[in-house]
């Protein structure tokens, strides 16, 4: 599980790293310039905070997935050489993005987050808080459950972009409606099919009703509380798993209000009629909480296919037009790549992987 973890969070690296991938120039920086030029002038706490901090995860899973093979300190080295190595390509690629300014010092703070990663992971194994993990995760989690333990931990970034209600996850109609479909070179037999879906996906639509809006935020949640079912084993283990998705969503609510508007405003994420979203969420969870892992998996495809279908289907709101403006500029640039399209392909990825699982007998 460390291993597709660990590739998962560098493509998240990397892609929040060049985002938005536009205006590409010939006219890059070689290895050295970078490593050598200046220090920049101006510079937030911000840049350092996240910098320092976002290959930290990376560093410690490389090092968990590589202790196998190699000694703690060989692993540590590995993985700080493989961070280092990594921040400073992508440093090099920035250079050739009119919107991205490459930066030794982003380059030393995105290696240093690795080597701290590393070396807490190090440690971890040293304590045996690895081994004890991988004996409890035997224990207590069903078997082959490892990519719904990697769609849980990408639930919680997918859902800090913001939406047209609380985590509505897969609202890509408003998307296809900002295409030119003029600007497309694309054959005929492709050409026709899209135009038909952007023309759907400008049309103006009603906003969803009271009820509707509370019916897509409980099974939004739902979805991947069904999922943490899934993945663990007994009762009690579940109602855990139930527990820490819960937190996990207050918290994103949270934090995500509170980037976007400041943290004066950090409960605006709770809407007057999320309370009937609650108890749908509650009532279900509990008597889904003693159901096959196979029924839990259809349960999931057939939430998300109507959650899909009520936010693909009504209009957007003004708060998800005011948070959309603040995130696509200034200091979001960083996370509303990677945010924005785990947002939108996270439920179809979980969708697809249910529909695999859902007809397995174990």
């Amino acid at each position: 599980m460390a291993v597709v973890l660990a590739w998962a969070f560098a493509a998240l690296i990397a892609y929040a790293s060049l985002y938005p991938f536009v205006g590409w120039s010939g006219a890059g920086l070689n290895l050295a310039e970078i490593i050598t030029s200046p220090w920049p002038t101006y510079w937030t706490w911000f840049d350092v905070s996240t910098n320092a901090v976002g290959y930290a995860p990376l560093g410690f899973l490389i090092v968990v997935a590589a202790r196998r093979t190699r000694s703690r300190t060989s692993a540590l080295l590995l993985s700080f050489l493989l961070c280092s190595c990594l921040s400073l390509a992508l440093e090099w690629g920035q250079s050739y993005l009119p919107r991205r300014i490459p930066s030794n010092v982003d380059w030393a703070l995105n290696s240093l987050g690795g080597l701290v990663g590393s070396a807490v992971a190090a440690l971890a194994v040293q304590a045996e808080w690895i081994a004890r993990w991988d004996r409890w995760r035997r224990t207590w989690l069903a078997s082959g459950a490892k990519l719904e333990i990697v769609l849980l931990a990408l639930w919680p970034v997918a859902a800090l972009y913001p939406s047209s209600v609380p985590f509505g996850l897969g609202h890509v109609r408003v998307r296809f409606g900002l295409v030119n479909v003029d600007e497309w070179q694309a054959p005929a037999w492709l050409f026709e099919p899209m135009a038909a879906i952007h023309a759907w996906s400008s049309a103006d639509l009603v906003a969803m009703t009271g009820l509707q809006e509370s019916l897509v935020m409980g099974m939004s949640v739902l979805a991947p509380s069904l999922l943490a079912c899934a993945a663990g084993r007994g009762a009690h283990v579940r109602l855990w798993g139930l527990f820490t998705v819960w937190l996990t969503a207050a918290t994103v609510g949270i934090v995500s209000a509170a980037l976007t508007y400041g943290p004066g405003h950090a409960l605006d994420w709770w809407r007057p009629n999320m309370w009937l979203a609650l108890m749908l969420v509650l009532g279900v969870s509990w008597f889904a909480r003693r159901l096959a892992r196979v029924v839990l998996m259809r349960l999931v495809v057939v939430v998300l296919i109507i959650t899909l279908w009520l936010l693909n289907t009504s209009g957007s709101s003004a708060y998800l037009d005011q948070s959309l403006q603040i995130w696509e500029a200034g200091q979001f640039i960083r996370f509303h790549g990677a945010s924005q399209w785990l947002g939108w392909l996270w439920p179809f990825a979980v969708l697809s992987y249910a529909s695999m699982r859902m007809f397995r007998k174990t």
